[in-house]
């Protein structure tokens, strides 16, 4: 049972979550010399939407489905999460149309983790698809190796486009908290004519990810005396026959351990907020907070 923050009998404001979506971040080239071409020993970069501003949730996964038991932000049986992502390659029209600054034919792109700031002794890494075990699970606050995963879908080969497109990568930690990831990108071609990969390394992006979504309620005093808890839902999880996950609502008037009392239960689903109303609240001081299971039956 998780338990999440308690809520003081006073009004707060809850964080309401956008609608779900999905967007890809593109790697491509600075083209230094603007002359619309990719040319060798140009730096990769990432392109399009930005991602700087953007948290990215990983939300609490029930038991038997793939990243059981991690916090996960995935595609393959979405998460209800608002913000999932992936990481590809521009295409130099190929496989796809051509994009601007995509890299130079015969491109390899890769990424790699080149940090993980996050939680005192937490993990984060990711799963892939179809995968049953975590492809790469890293320390926080740890040296990571600099493990790497693939960007395009070719080869090593001089005449491949550097496009890519793989969906299905499933990032996961095992506590809550903020995770800042340090990604780069990279050229593992060796094809270009005097030996060598065609394009520099990136810069490091940081993407931010949150374990556990921010559920502090806000809480409205009715005029009938009622009160109305708020707070940002988005706990389903869609695969076309499997319900969300349950919140339960509790209330006590002491915060003894042995004094909470269930009032009710609201269900995720894909709605930004959820919503519970205490009808008969206690005439004096009351706290409120809620509880989720970690595995659903």
């Amino acid at each position: 049972m998780k338990l999440l923050p308690i809520l003081l009998a006073t009004a707060l404001q809850a964080a309401i979550l956008p609608a779900v979506g999905h967007d890809h971040f593109a790697v491509g080239i600075i083209d230094a010399n603007n002359n619309g071409k990719a040319d060798a020993g140009e730096q990769l970069q990432l392109t399009g939407t930005n991602w700087s501003n953007r948290t990215f949730f990983l939300l609490p996964r029930p038991l038997g489905q793939r990243c059981g038991g991690y916090y996960n932000l995935s595609e393959a049986v979405r998460t209800l999460s608002p913000e999932s992502f992936s990481l590809i390659a521009l295409s130099d029209g190929q496989y796809d149309l051509a994009s601007t600054n995509h890299a130079h034919t015969g491109a390899w792109i890769w990424a790699e983790i080149v940090s993980v700031a996050g939680p005192a002794g937490a993990h984060f890494g990711f799963w892939e698809e179809g995968s049953t075990v975590v492809t790469h699970s890293l320390a926080t606050n740890q040296l990571t190796g600099n493990p790497r995963f693939v960007i395009s879908e070719g080869i090593d080969d001089v005449n491949d486009d550097p496009f890519g497109h793989i969906h299905g990568r499933a990032w996961t930690a095992n506590k809550p908290g903020e995770y800042l990831v340090g990604i780069r990108f990279i050229d593992l071609s060796t094809t270009r004519p005097s030996g060598g990969s065609w394009h520099t390394p990136s810069q490091t992006y940081i993407f931010k990810f949150q374990a556990g979504p921010n559920f502090q309620p806000s809480m409205t005093r009715n005029t009938n005396g009622s009160i109305t808890l708020t707070w940002p839902s988005q706990m389903g999880i869609w695969n076309g026959f499997q319900t969300g996950i349950p919140f339960t609502i509790q209330r006590s008037t002491t915060m003894a351990a042995t004094n909470w009392q269930n009032l009710g239960t609201v269900t995720g689903t894909i709605a930004n907020i959820a919503t519970f109303t205490d009808t008969s609240p206690p005439a004096g001081k009351a706290f409120y907070r809620l509880t989720y299971s970690w595995f659903t039956p």
